[in-house]
């Protein structure tokens, strides 16, 4: 009996503090500023990209266009010899004169065009070095120009393949 009359005044206590008392109470809906972004990072803006490449970079992109444009030069001054050699042997048995002059000339227009290859091999590590020098912290910008210079001779060198290729494919 003693725990019953006990409990009936904690019992009343605690269910009063459940009871609505009136006051002016803050509102529990969202406030304005709980709907913004979390507090924004201060990200630093990217450094200047490059214009030029540097002294040694510059020149080393320099002499492989160089390289590429004269080998590209040769190439198209020997093409209408090795045009003119592939027709007429177009046709021929394998082995004739004819086919043997035709293949000798589409060498040596491979010869021509083989600093050009050489050119794009020398712009492919130029390339990977500098952009792995701008994942190490370097001014960025450098592979983009090189980029640029190594797309022209990458098409020199696929537009010296396609002429290659449809002479080869005469003499078949």
């Amino acid at each position: 009996m003693r725990i019953s009359v006990l409990l009936v005044p904690v019992l009343g206590l605690s269910l009063s503090a459940c009871a609505m008392q009136s006051g002016d109470f803050p509102s529990l809906a969202k406030r304005p500023y709980e709907d913004g972004p979390a507090i924004e990072e201060m990200v630093p803006p990217p450094p200047p990209e490059m214009t030029d490449l540097p002294a040694e970079l510059g020149n080393a992109v320099s002499a492989a266009i160089r390289q590429s444009n004269t080998a590209h030069q040769a190439f198209l001054n020997n093409l209408s010899t090795v045009r003119q050699r592939v027709s007429a042997a177009q046709g021929a048995a394998p082995s004739s004169e004819s086919w043997v002059v035709a293949q000798v000339e589409l060498s040596s227009l491979e010869m021509d065009r083989s600093p050009s290859v050489s050119a794009l091999a020398d712009m492919d590590l130029l390339y990977r070095q500098r952009l792995s020098a701008e994942l190490d912290g370097a001014q960025p910008g450098g592979a983009a120009l090189i980029a640029e210079s190594r797309d022209r001779i990458e098409g020199q060198v696929a537009s010296q393949q396609r002429e290659i290729e449809a002479l080869q494919s005469r003499l078949r």
